[in-house]
């Protein structure tokens, strides 16, 4: 599992004063907004007798445990003790695991790992994020998390897996072997390919009626892939954040971005994106999901037939495998 990374969460616009429960990497944590705007992360467990503090209450800037009332402020620390006789000192070991926290990009992040670390590391700035309309939402399901990561910015896949919800919009590859312009960095990969511009006549009429589309893909180490589709004057945008919850579960939050494409009414460009994108993902589940149960069944006894043009996912297989192997 990867630690010492910066894992997202949610916009910063949807943390609230009300306890969100979620799993990272095995961990269990809580997370809120505490009365001073503060972005609060805390292990899910009291230290008094091991319950959830996601089945408790907030009271202010602190959480309260369901079971007997022990209360933890921000920084973990227990602050009250109910049964305790007046004047009576806090047990100094009366503290829990307190995460850091982040909002970047107008996005908040937790960094779980060692938090001396935190500072050194930066999640993946994505200004788009800071600056378009978008909408998202959290999926968790059974995957393999590198096949997942690859997933979106593998270019052939999306004629088959998206034919019912993409369908045409976004073209076709009509060049075999497709020039692909693969580009290693540091923290991923890039590159950018054209597609042919195969949308019907009310598509071309909004979007544009170039014979080609530009399309860019990015892999930022470790946890998020994007693909960036430029239409005339419009541009869509999608990203994926990965991250593992457990030894058999991932979490895959899809974010769809776009600019000038639902500018006359924004609360409509949001409804609708939310539910093509909840389509589109559905799709890449199923697949997930089945290649998951094949890989655990039979591992071992597998191979996989590679041709040129999976030279995107493959160039993302051996530049993510380096890199696991580097932090080893």
């Amino acid at each position: 599992m990867l630690k010492n990374k910066w894992y997202l969460i949610c916009a910063s616009k949807d943390l609230k004063n009300e306890i969100k429960s979620l799993k990272i990497l095995g961990e269990d944590i809580i997370l809120y907004r505490a009365e001073n705007g503060e972005a609060v992360a805390l292990e899910d467990r009291c230290c008094h007798r091991n319950v959830k503090l996601s089945l408790g209450y907030l009271d202010g800037n602190n959480v309260v445990c369901g079971y007997h009332g022990w209360e933890f402020d921000c920084k973990g620390e227990c602050v009250l003790i109910p049964s305790q006789m007046p004047d009576t000192k806090i047990p100094p070991k009366a503290v829990i695991k307190k995460y850091t926290v982040k909002e970047f990009n107008k996005w908040v992040w937790i960094f779980v790992g060692d938090e001396e670390r935190a500072k050194d590391v930066n999640p993946p700035n994505v200004p788009e994020m800071n600056e378009w309309d978008f909408t998202y939402k959290e999926h968790i399901f059974e995957a393999d998390l590198e096949a997942a990561a690859e997933s979106l910015i593998d270019p052939y896949h999306i004629k088959y897996t998206h034919k019912d919800s993409i369908k045409q919009l976004l073209g076709q590859i009509d060049e075999f072997p497709a020039d692909f312009r693969i580009n290693i960095l540091e923290d991923g990969i890039d590159g950018k390919y054209y597609r042919a511009n195969t949308a019907n006549a009310s598509e071309k009429m909004y979007f544009g009626t170039k014979p080609e589309l530009e399309v860019y893909y990015r892999f930022y180490y470790p946890n998020v892939s994007r693909l960036e589709a430029r239409f005339k004057d419009r541009t869509l945008l999608i990203l994926e954040h990965f991250m593992q919850v457990d030894e058999n579960r991932i979490s895959m939050t899809q974010i769809t971005l776009w600019k000038n494409i639902f500018g006359f009414f924004p609360p409509f460009g949001r409804w609708f994106m939310a539910r093509k994108s909840d389509k589109i993902v559905s799709e890449d589940i199923a697949l997930l999901r089945s290649q998951k149960g094949i890989l655990d069944k039979n591992k071992d006894n597998l191979h996989e037939v590679s041709v040129k043009g999976d030279e995107v996912s493959l160039a993302f297989r051996k530049y993510w495998r380096r890199r696991l192997k580097e932090e080893e």
